[in-house]
């Protein structure tokens, strides 16, 4: 199996749909590394824009709880859909939402 850590912030409010009575939420979060040129001294920063999706419990309370710029941590399983498109899509397992009162959410 197969497991993928990221923290990062939500580029956007999650979308959320239901599929019969298990709600599922769909959101795409950014995560930045950072490198250093050498030559001048500045720092750059690299955006990885990331598409993920939560199930049942976890999707009611992402929705629930995070907005567009939310930070949050995600433990999840990379899979790999095909079709007319080819993309990764993260499953989430596990995730930690800081909210406004700078209290963790751990789920």
């Amino acid at each position: 199996m197969n497991s993928c850590c990221f923290t990062g912030y939500l580029v956007e409010n999650p979308k959320a749909e239901y599929h019969g009575n298990i709600l599922r939420v769909e959101f795409t979060m950014v995560s930045y590394s950072y490198r250093m040129i050498k030559k001048t001294g500045e720092k750059s920063r690299i955006p990885t824009y990331l598409l993920c999706e939560a199930w049942h419990t976890g999707a009611e309370t992402i929705e629930k709880l995070a907005t567009k710029g939310t930070k949050i941590a995600i433990q999840a399983s990379a899979k790999h859909f095909s079709g007319d498109d080819d993309y990764l899509i993260f499953r989430v397992n596990e995730f930690d939402i800081l909210n406004e009162e700078n209290t963790r959410e751990e789920w």
